[in-house]
């Protein structure tokens, strides 16, 4: 059987001031963890773009597989794809 020794008063007062520190920076950083993508000026007007105005790329797989991806993020598997 395994003996567990209580918390003392000070581990337990830092467990709860590193829970409300983490507590307080999560508040503060969420406002600006969303992420905004701004298309360049230059491809305002491409013919790219879709009806949505999300702007499609051409990506290229492993296997040397050509696709349109119209998402900020990488695909997974993919070796490049165009701005």
């Amino acid at each position: 059987m395994i003996s567990v020794a209580p918390m003392t008063s000070r581990q337990w007062i830092a467990g709860c001031l590193v829970m409300a520190g983490a507590t307080v920076g999560a508040a503060l950083s969420s406002p600006w963890a969303e992420r905004t993508f701004v298309r360049p000026a230059s491809l305002a007007g491409d013919p790219g773009k879709s009806e949505d105005g999300a702007h499609k790329r051409t990506c290229v797989t492993v296997d040397g597989k050509r696709f349109e991806w119209n998402f900020p993020n990488l695909p997974f598997g993919t070796l490049s794809c165009s701005e």
